[in-house]
């Protein structure tokens, strides 16, 4: 017959954040008790949220400027590209959308390579956010404008492709 004694059962932890909660489960970085409901799952085990944002805030190292400097620059690509891009598609034809679809997301693709250079290739948590907005903004600016001068017909269609892809592009990249 085996000895019960020899095997004892280990006495249930009680969770930091909750202490009415008992668990078996530790943070696999700071070795502290938590429970399923304090438990980030990552790609190395389970970890207590203070790890977890401990360790995204190293990534993160954009400053106050920086966002200045995004937010700037974002604003006159909008303004700029909200105004000229769908003005001279609008003069192609047939097509113009088309041109839209491969313009747009090659200019948001250049414009946030120059971006990432004046920032010095620094991150920002909502560095991507800031930029999408101001260029939604800037780009309603330019087609404001250019809405005084002509009329908007096929113009709404190739802002709207415009606008559309320009954001998907710069939040992919900048996140």
């Amino acid at each position: 017959m085996a000895d019960v004694s020899a095997n004892p059962v280990p006495e249930p932890l009680r969770c930091a954040n909750h202490p009415n909660v008992e668990t078996m489960l530790r943070c696999n970085r700071c070795d502290k008790p938590i429970c399923t409901k304090c438990a980030v799952r990552t790609p190395v085990g389970y970890r207590c949220r203070e790890c977890v944002s401990q360790q995204q805030a190293v990534f993160y190292s954009a400053t106050k400027a920086d966002y200045v400097l995004a937010i700037i620059l974002g604003a006159g690509y909008g303004a700029l590209g909200g105004a000229l891009l769908p003005l001279i598609s609008s003069f192609i034809p047939f097509y113009s959308w088309f041109a839209m679809l491969v313009a747009a997301p090659a200019l948001a693709g250049g414009a946030t390579t120059l971006l990432r250079r004046v920032i010095g290739r620094r991150r920002g948590r909502y560095l991507g956010l800031a930029v999408c907005g101001v260029v939604i903004a800037g780009s309603l600016l330019g087609l404001l404008i250019v809405s005084l001068f002509s009329g908007l017909g096929r113009l709404l269609i190739n802002y709207g492709i415009f606008i559309v892809l320009t954001v998907i592009t710069l939040y992919a990249r900048l996140r």
